[in-house]
């Protein structure tokens, strides 16, 4: 059975998520505050936790990005909170959806079901296995494999930005373009959004790779992709693409 940690100080709401979730094969632990998270994901991490943006009066987006650095598995923000920069932020920052409470429990659970069908996707009988030193990318079942086999967590977003700068490889890209091309925003000189991220991406993928990685930065310009050996299986065109994917090559 697939298992979940609630993040909610609101008791009547999480007592009745909690049993729903059970009876629909997601047994879930509630922490009613923020104090034990760290400790409980650490003892025993989740298939997916799941945050209330405002537990004890704090907001958890504040949180994200030092979670997203001791935690891979699916996080999901819930909140009665509508606001469109928030739930940007939010999946900026490494959350993998914003689900707001007035969706009610069957649709949260749909969405619960499809974050962990992301981050643990099953593979079908027909799947081969990658190519022997080479990187799997399928934009299509959300999954990034490295050559020792060891499967990346990436969020929807961080995905998209990788994808990016592997059609892109050997010229520079600026924060500006990134920022356009994958966020859907003009770059300001106070907005981390594309380093946090590029930092992320950069710290997953640097234990599988020999020699200096291929993200590379390029101080007060931006970024260059150096390349990845990709396997011919892989698939870089991303849900909802008309134009044909990228050729898997060696870039």
């Amino acid at each position: 059975m697939l298992n979940a940690v609630l993040v909610e100080d609101d008791p009547t709401y999480a007592e009745e998520l909690v049993e729903f979730l059970a009876a629909h094969g997601l047994e879930t632990v509630w922490l009613k505050s923020l104090d034990n998270l760290v400790a409980t994901i650490r003892c025993q991490p989740p298939d997916i936790l799941v945050l209330d943006q405002f537990v004890g009066g704090q907001d958890v987006l504040t949180l994200l990005p030092d979670l997203r650095h001791r935690y891979t598995g699916g996080l999901v923000v819930l909140t009665g909170n509508e606001d469109v920069i928030d739930r940007v932020v939010a999946l900026e920052t490494g959350a993998d959806d914003f689900v707001v409470k007035s969706l009610g429990p069957r649709e949260l659970l749909a969405r619960l079901r499809a974050v962990l069908r992301r981050v643990h996707p099953q593979p079908a009988a027909t799947d081969r296995p990658p190519q022997a030193g080479k990187w799997l990318i399928d934009a299509r079942q959300h999954k990034v494999q490295a050559p020792d086999g060891a499967v990346l967590r990436l969020t929807v977003t961080e995905l998209h930005m990788l994808i990016y700068l592997i059609v892109n490889p050997g010229r520079v890209l600026t924060r500006d373009e990134l920022s356009l091309a994958v966020l859907r925003r003009g770059f300001t000189a106070e907005d981390r959004g594309v380093d946090n991220m590029l930092s992320r991406i950069r710290s997953m993928i640097g234990p599988h790779v020999a020699d200096r990685h291929p993200i590379r930065s390029m101080r007060g310009r931006g970024y260059v992709f150096a390349g990845l050996d990709l396997a011919e299986e892989s698939n870089l065109r991303l849900p909802g693409e008309t134009s044909p994917g990228v050729k898997p090559a060696r870039i």
